[in-house]
C-alpha cells in the first residue's frame, strides 16, 4: 500500500503555473519548475548539492493571444546545475508565431528539442498550454454563450474541445448531459442512427 511503509524524501519537484490577463488583451503564462534535493547529490566536476538545496529553479514565460498564438517567450534560469544551461534560453524565441493546439509539442520539439534547448523548459511548455487553456476557458465560454446560446452552433470549437477527452466529459455521460444537454442530444442522435 502506498505510504504505509517507512520512507525518506529524497527529491521534491514543484511545478507552479500562473496565468495573467494583461490590459493589452494578451495572456501571460509563467511556468516554473523547482527541483529540491532531499539527500546529497554528488558530482565529479562541481560542488555537491546538499539536502534542501535546489538543483533547478527554471521559469518560462509565454505571451499568448486569444487565438492561442505565441507572441513572445522568455526563459529565466535562477538555479541550474551546469554553466552551459543558460545557453539554451534564446532558442525559445523560435516559438514565436506557433499556435497552441494539436501538434504544438511536436513543433516545439522540432524547434527547440534535443541539444537546442533545455529538457526542463521544453517539458514546462506542456503545462503552459494546459494553463493557458484553463485561463482562457471562462472567456471562451462567455463569448460563445453571448453570441449563441446553443453550443452546437458555436464557431469556436475550443470552448467544447474537451468533450470526449476524459471520463467526466465522455460523450453520453452525465456531465455532458448536465452542462451541455444540446451536445448530449446531438451525440445520442448520431449514435442512434438519427
Amino acid at each position: 500500500m502506498l505510504g504505509s511503509s517507512e520512507r525518506e524524501r529524497v527529491h521534491t519537484r514543484r511545478i507552479v503555473c500562473e496565468a495573467f490577463r494583461r490590459r493589452d488583451g494578451l495572456w501571460e503564462i509563467e511556468a516554473t519548475v523547482i527541483d529540491e534535493k532531499g539527500e546529497d547529490m554528488p558530482f565529479r566536476s562541481r560542488p555537491m548539492v546538499r539536502p534542501g538545496q535546489s538543483l533547478h529553479d527554471i521559469t518560462i514565460a509565454v505571451l499568448i493571444d486569444d487565438d492561442a498564438m505565441i507572441h513572445d517567450v522568455a526563459a529565466r534560469m535562477q538555479t541550474v546545475p551546469w554553466a552551459a544551461c543558460p545557453e539554451s534560453q534564446a532558442a525559445y524565441r523560435r516559438l514565436v508565431g506557433l499556435q497552441i493546439g494539436a501538434g504544438f509539442m511536436r513543433e516545439v520539439r522540432e524547434r527547440v528539442g534535443g541539444v537546442q534547448g533545455c529538457t526542463h523548459l521544453t517539458d514546462l511548455l506542456v503545462q503552459v498550454g494546459n494553463t493557458y487553456t484553463q485561463a482562457i476557458w471562462p472567456t471562451l465560454i462567455a463569448r460563445q454563450f453571448a453570441a449563441e446560446p446553443d453550443p452546437r452552433k458555436w464557431t469556436d470549437r475550443r470552448a467544447v474541445g474537451f468533450v470526449g477527452g476524459c471520463a467526466a466529459w465522455r460523450q453520453g455521460g452525465d456531465t455532458l448531459r448536465q452542462e451541455y444537454p444540446e451536445l448530449a442530444e446531438e451525440f445520442a442522435a448520431k449514435h442512434d442512427g438519427g
